[in-house]
């Protein structure tokens, strides 16, 4: 801008034109929200069911949880979300060609592509800061493909509302409100790793080609999004819906050697003294029938948590309420 300036005659130099743009002369520009506040009021169609009626699958509530998650996306971008971040992720799961990246893209309008990134290095701490703060939608492609590491990482930065940036050549950071909200693709059947977290994805299997061809009225859509923000429409999710979630989230979930030989031999029962089985008890039972294979504590409480066994103590005895499946008793 300094060089144009002294091409046109003039005699400003780069600190000058930093102070000028730095001043409250020039007002700040967001592209998000000066696109969003562009947009016409609203027709009164469904754009939005229109849009997750696309994707072909057979998840029953797919609909309106993605319509509940596109408002959680608009109310990110529009600092409603003060509490917390967007901290739901739809996930498609299906077979490679079937569109699904593309149809991730496409939900923010061609105007706003520079804001959406495909994949994101959680490895580069500063990286990913960055992006909070500056992207509007990251879509976290071939999910499946990330490290465990890298999976607990995704869980915590979903819950973040504010980001620490640090500026180009400066070492000093700044509290940025964070914008950034995420949808996710896999190819594999059951990408969930961590069952704390399963409540954070809303997995929808695709069962077919996804419509990105057909026209998509971006204005409308978003029109219809802030209308029903402005109409006090919830944008999260209820205790209720998140226990939904997880029960349907269930058929996602990786299944470990010691879960498959947990639930084998034992099964969850109800809270009473004679239910109450030390870990140990259980994972000498186990490795009976591991045969070779070492199985260590550490998986054996994963296994128990991961398939709801519930831990507890009486009478200064602890454990974990389980009982013998009857084959394993036989």
């Amino acid at each position: 801008m300094t060089t144009e300036q002294l091409k046109a005659g003039g005699q400003s130099w780069s600190y000058g034109m930093k102070l000028c743009i730095d001043s409250a002369s020039v007002p700040t520009y967001n592209p998000v929200t000066d696109y969003l506040d562009s947009c016409p009021p609203w027709d009164g169609h469904d754009h939005i069911g229109d849009l997750a009626r696309r994707v072909p699958t057979d998840y029953e509530q797919w609909q309106p949880f993605f319509h509940r998650w596109m408002l959680a996306m608009v109310a990110q971008a529009t600092g409603r979300c003060t509490d917390h971040g967007n901290a739901v992720v739809p996930m498609l799961i299906g077979q490679q060609g079937t569109r699904k990246t593309t149809f991730c893209k496409m939900i923010l309008p061609r105007e706003l592509r520079d804001y959406f990134m495909d994949d994101v290095k959680m490895d580069n701490a500063e990286q990913v800061e960055r992006v909070l703060g500056r992207m509007w939608l990251v879509c976290i492609d071939e999910y499946n493909s990330k490290t465990v590491r890298e999976q607990a990482k995704i869980k915590r930065l979903l819950t973040e509302k504010d980001v620490q940036v640090r500026r180009m050549r400066s070492d000093q950071y700044t509290l940025t409100p964070r914008m950034a909200s995420f949808i996710a693709t896999t190819n594999e059947q059951q990408p969930l790793c961590d069952p704390t977290g399963s409540r954070r994805y809303l997995c929808a299997e695709v069962s077919g080609i996804i419509d990105t061809d057909s026209p998509l009225d971006h204005r409308q859509l978003y029109a219809q999004a802030l209308h029903e923000l402005e109409q006090g429409h919830p944008w999260h999710f209820t205790k209720d819906e998140e226990e939904a979630i997880v029960a349907h989230n269930s058929h996602y979930q990786l299944r470990t050697a010691a879960d498959e030989l947990l639930t084998a031999c034992f099964r969850p029962a109800e809270v009473c003294k004679e239910t109450l089985v030390p870990a140990t008890d259980i994972l000498r039972v186990l490795q009976q029938q591991l045969k070779g294979t070492t199985l260590t504590m550490h998986q054996l409480i994963e296994a128990l948590r991961s398939q709801h066994f519930h831990y507890g103590a009486q009478q200064g005895r602890h454990g974990w309420y389980a009982t013998r499946t009857e084959a394993e008793s036989q």
